[in-house]
Parts: structure tokens; C-alpha cells; sequence
């Protein structure tokens, strides 16, 4: 019977798949003005319909848009990522995470670049902050793993009249560091200011798997007219978990993602309570329960399972004022290493009562 189980949950999980043609596209070099633009496409290679539940980019110059209805098995979709030139001459690097439904891990696309400035002869430092100005205050670290430490390179000028020097990071976080080449800037001198992500520090601060960052790092200088410096960067982090932290690890195990109530009457509650089970060799904490509508109530009995416990994730849909198709996912987030994002389905054929004429009768509520 367990074994079973097992294959119910891994079939479960192969259901939902989505394969993008590629993850990266580099524009080489472009106009500063018009947006840069490129389409990924996506193929559904699972079995089942699958839908973009969350496409978020990493920065507020970057546009997304994207296939909105389910795309049926072997069927495809589409991921737009259009970025703003407009006053960002330079070298750009931006991520869009893309979710869906039934997928464990987000996808990472990622789009990059040269914008040249449509007058030549414009210099290429831009953003104007006092006496420094900038090629760039924003960029993307992109993809971050816990055993890596990548750097960002800010290319600033000195454009006053006396020297600026950099002095230190203010409220710096632990896992980063800066260093300035050189320190101390004279008038009409180009230098370069770096910052270095630590990834280590970042687990040890804290920072989950499979999550996003955006940091506004804060550096003191000399400057007489604006003494703090403002530079924005983001990504996405994952954790790099040994084999030795994998074999100790929790494992959520779901034996049934999805329950399917049939036809019901509207107003009636449709009720399943789907088990999660430890089967990993420490503790299990449920992190998170979100449902995609507030029409649809979740609650765990438990929060930490110990190993081999189970606990139930109960999902409640109120159908009143609901009728027809109805598809409700419950999101559960956990510390599992490797399915740290389980989601659950709730489904129903709501029937209205109005739709039972003479000699008709109504679908009988099985026993939720």
C-alpha cells in the first residue's frame, strides 16, 4: 500500500510539467528609446492542463506578459519580458520568475543587454546623484546558490569640484561587502564601486530556498550636497544543500494532491483533508498554507511533524454564489530541501438549483 502511495504522489508530481525552448536571452546591443522585447515559448510536457499561476520580474523595468488560460498537454504558451530603455544606458541583466500550477520549483528566465544612448556623444555616466554620477544604480545578481559569492561592478564618476571619498556601508546586512577602487574619487576621476553577495552568509542570516531578494545598499561619502548613496540590487537565492544535509533532511510527502467532489449542489461545502507526511529524518515545519481564493478555508492540524508523523491540510470550499467548473489550489510551503512547494487541488462541478426543473432532483452531496 505504501508503495502505491509513493507512485501516486511521484505520478502526481510528473503531471505538471512545463519545458521553456530556453531560459536566457541576450539582446546584444540596442537603442536606447524603444523597449527591448523577446518572447520565450514554453511546451506543456506533462499530462495534465497546467497555467502560470505567478510571473514577477525583478525589477520595475522589466514588463511582463504571458499565456493566461490553461495550456492543455503538448500544447503551448508564451512568456514576454519587455524591458524599458529609456534613460538606462548600459549593460542590464533582469530575471522573470515564472510559477505554475503543480510545479516544485520556479522557472528563472533571464534577459540581458547593451542600451546605447541614441546620442553618441552623450556620457555614458547618466544618473546624476550631487557630485557622483553613475552609468547605473540597479542590478540583478541573477541566480544566487548559498556556496557561491558573485560581485557587482557600479561604475560612478566624480563630476564636482573637490574629491569624494567613500567611506563605509550604512546598516550594511552580514552577507554583504563592499569595497570602492579608489576610495577616494578626485574631480573628474572615473572609479568603481563593488558589491559582494556572500551566500553563505545569506543561509546563515536566514534567507530561504527558492526565494527573491531586493536590497537597497546605502553607502556614506563625502559628498557635501547628498552624503548617502543609494544602489539596488536583486535576484533570486537558492540554497546549495549537501548530500549529508539531503540524507538528514525532512521530506513532505502528499499521498493525494488532488480531490475532485463531483457534482454538488451550490450552497453545499465541499470538504477534503489532504495528508502530508513526514518521511525525511528530522522535523518537518509547515512554513505556510495559502489558498487561491478566500473562498476556499485551509488549516493545518500540525505544524511540525516529527519523523514518520502525519498531519492534515483541511480545504473547505463554499460554493454559494459559485457556480459552475471550480478549481481551488492550496499552496503549502515547508523547510523539505527538495519540495519545499507542494500544491493541493480542489475541484467541484457547482450545479445551480435553478437549473432543476419538474421531476428533476439535485446531486447528492457525498459524505464530505
Amino acid at each position: 500500500m505504501q508503495k502505491v502511495l509513493k507512485l501516486a504522489a511521484a505520478f502526481a508530481i510528473l503531471w505538471a510539467q512545463i519545458t521553456f525552448d530556453k531560459t536566457e536571452h541576450d539582446f546584444g546591443e540596442v537603442v536606447e528609446g524603444p523597449p527591448a522585447v523577446y518572447t520565450f515559448t514554453f511546451k506543456n510536457t506533462g499530462t495534465k492542463p497546467v497555467k502560470l499561476t505567478s510571473v514577477k520580474a525583478s525589477c520595475g523595468c522589466t514588463t511582463p506578459s504571458w499565456t493566461q488560460d490553461e495550456v492543455p498537454p503538448g500544447g503551448t504558451g508564451q512568456v514576454q519580458a519587455s524591458y524599458d530603455t529609456k534613460g538606462r544606458p548600459g549593460n542590464f541583466i533582469k530575471t522573470i520568475t515564472v510559477q505554475y500550477d503543480g510545479g516544485t520549483t520556479p522557472v528563472i528566465l533571464t534577459i540581458k543587454g547593451v542600451v546605447k544612448s541614441s546620442n553618441q556623444a552623450q556620457d555614458k555616466y547618466g544618473e546624476v546623484d550631487a557630485n557622483l554620477a553613475w552609468t547605473k544604480r540597479r542590478e540583478t545578481f541573477g541566480h544566487v546558490k548559498s556556496d557561491q559569492t558573485p560581485s557587482l561592478t557600479f561604475e560612478v564618476k566624480n563630476i564636482g569640484q573637490s574629491p569624494v571619498e567613500f567611506l563605509e556601508g550604512v546598516e550594511l546586512k552580514p552577507m554583504f561587502k563592499l569595497s570602492f577602487s579608489p576610495k577616494v574619487l578626485p574631480p573628474g576621476q572615473e572609479g568603481k564601486v563593488t558589491i559582494t553577495l556572500d551566500g553563505k552568509a545569506a543561509r546563515a542570516a536566514g534567507w530561504k530556498n527558492q526565494s527573491g531578494f531586493y536590497e537597497i545598499i546605502k553607502i556614506k561619502t563625502t559628498d557635501p550636497v547628498s552624503p548617502e548613496k543609494q544602489l539596488v540590487v536583486n535576484g533570486s537565492f537558492e540554497i546549495a544543500y549537501t548530500p549529508e544535509e539531503l540524507a538528514k533532511a525532512p521530506k513532505a510527502v502528499f499521498p493525494v494532491t488532488e480531490f475532485d467532489g463531483g457534482e454538488v449542489l451550490e450552497g453545499q461545502v465541499v470538504e477534503y483533508r489532504f495528508v502530508l507526511r513526514n518521511e525525511g529524518k528530522s522535523d518537518l515545519a509547515i512554513e505556510s498554507v495559502k489558498a487561491s481564493c478566500g473562498c476556499t478555508a485551509v488549516e493545518p492540524t500540525e505544524k511540525l511533524l516529527k519523523p514518520g508523523q502525519s498531519t492534515e491540510i483541511v480545504a473547505k470550499f463554499d460554493s454559494r454564489g459559485r457556480p459552475g467548473p471550480q478549481h481551488k489550489t492550496i499552496t503549502v510551503e515547508t523547510n523539505d530541501p527538495m519540495n519545499g512547494r507542494a500544491v493541493l487541488h480542489l475541484k467541484a462541478n457547482v450545479i445551480s438549483p435553478s437549473n432543476f426543473g419538474v421531476g428533476g432532483s439535485a446531486p447528492v452531496s457525498p459524505g464530505y
